[in-house]
């Protein structure tokens, strides 16, 4: 049992940071707060497993694998034009974002500068839960891979592939959180120069990524 909670675990965290699509989608919504790039990061994390879930769940009802493909395919297309839009709000923000700072002091005496990030017209920077929870569906059910690492749950008894399923979904959102976590931390005292251009940066990488995926999901549909 410790064996295959060990290597869901390990299948899900490879699965989430090998996959480039998944951390270019993120890497916007992980440019804030510490706090709110957990927050982020989890929620999109929510609905990446719940993606697994139904995915696993058409893999034993559906026996026609043709047929898994192409709703997979269709659901890659779907990734494809929200990394476009992910992208294209990413630069345009990059472009309105007003940047300042301020210094605090700890109790040991020394001093921080932290950079916060507002867009015009007071709108706020944070990316809604909901968004983020329905592009980590999308990317639950796209692709390959997950059917792949799926596949083990066909051979195995029902209270391992519970483990094994359970063990896989820890690990994506341990990687996720982690991720976001990270590029959040990196990003906390850049100078606000560097801040936009990474933003637009991000927003160029994911909307490269979104045009990949539609073309290699379209010829599939």
């Amino acid at each position: 049992m410790q064996l295959i909670i060990f290597t869901g675990f390990f299948s899900g965290l490879i699965h989430v940071l090998g996959g480039a699509d998944h951390l270019v989608a993120m890497m916007p919504s992980s440019i804030t707060s510490p706090r709110s790039a957990l927050r982020n990061g989890f929620s999109w994390s929510l609905g990446h497993s719940s993606g697994v879930i139904v995915l696993t769940i058409f893999t034993f009802f559906v026996k026609d694998i043709s047929k898994l493909a192409r709703f997979s395919h269709f659901a890659e297309f779907l990734v494809g034009i929200s990394l476009l839009v992910i992208g294209f709000i990413a630069i345009r923000n990059s472009l309105r974002l007003k940047i300042h700072s301020h210094s605090h002091q700890h109790n040991d005496g020394i001093f921080h500068r932290h950079f916060h990030v507002h867009r015009d017209k007071g709108k706020k920077h944070n990316k809604h839960s909901h968004a983020l929870t329905s592009l980590g569906l999308l990317h639950g059910i796209a692709g390959g891979s997950h059917m792949l690492a799926i596949l083990p749950l066909i051979a195995l008894p029902f209270a391992d592939s519970i483990a094994y399923l359970s063990s896989y979904l820890v690990g994506s959102i341990f990687a996720m959180n982690l991720f976001t976590y990270i590029i959040s931390l990196t990003t906390l005292n850049v100078g606000p120069i560097f801040l936009k251009r990474f933003i637009a940066f991000a927003g160029g990488l994911s909307f490269s990524m979104g045009l990949f995926w539609i073309q290699k999901s379209s010829s599939y549909i």
